[in-house]
């Protein structure tokens, strides 16, 4: 045991980049899934419509389906359009998934939400984009952002659907994948415990907030 190696976190200049990469892709992707994932949770829930059977299929999918099936897949239909393989193709394929995540939780949230709050809005004046953004949103923010945060995790995280469709591009669940085959750096160790540690921290402040 020691502690040694947390005095030089970032030394191993492969593994810190492939760290960033990780988080950049995990950051845009969780901005685009979230916004997508709650616009289809809040038509799902407020409105009725005939597709709204299929629509709820096509969420559950991705959900039960093996990574190993979403990511060969994904990787079949971008080599069948002639897409180049790397950040684009990540980011598609990490937002395809994380987008069930979003919708399912903020769905959750949702399903209580009394909406006669907004019409009581309205009845006093506001106008139906005010009465969204000063009623609604606040009150299915905690959700939304439980829903960011899940898929933030799940993005940094994966491993095979980015196999399939990161072409020359290495993330940090694939540098260390590749690392594992010749050895493990301590600074593996100490990058893994800085992400988890900053997980426990969002986790403690969301609680105290």
């Amino acid at each position: 045991f020691t502690l040694d190696n947390w005095a030089h976190p970032f030394v191993e200049k492969e593994l810190t980049s492939a760290l960033w990469v990780s988080l950049r892709i995990a950051l845009f992707a969780t901005i685009v899934s979230t916004i997508l994932g709650t616009l289809i949770a809040m038509s799902l829930s407020r409105y009725k419509f005939k597709a709204s059977g299929a629509v709820n299929l096509f969420l559950v999918l991705p959900l039960t389906a093996p990574e190993i099936v979403l990511g060969s897949s994904l990787a079949t239909l971008f080599l069948n359009r002639s897409v180049g393989f790397g950040y684009v193709t990540i980011i598609i394929a990490h937002v395809m998934f994380q987008i069930s995540f979003v919708a399912v939780t903020v769905r959750a949230r949702i399903r209580g939400f009394d909406w006669t709050l907004e019409q009581a809005a309205q009845d006093l004046g506001a106008t139906p984009s005010r009465a969204f953004w000063k009623v609604t949103f606040p009150l299915i923010l905690p959700g939304i952002m439980a829903a960011a945060l899940l898929s933030f995790a799940l993005s940094v995280d994966d491993f095979i659907i980015t196999f399939f469709n990161a072409g020359s591009l290495v993330t940090f669940p694939l540098q260390i994948f590749g690392a594992s085959r010749v050895k493990i750096s301590p600074q593996i160790n100490v990058l893994a415990s800085m992400l988890l540690f900053a997980s426990v921290a969002l986790m403690a402040g969301a609680m105290i907030l």
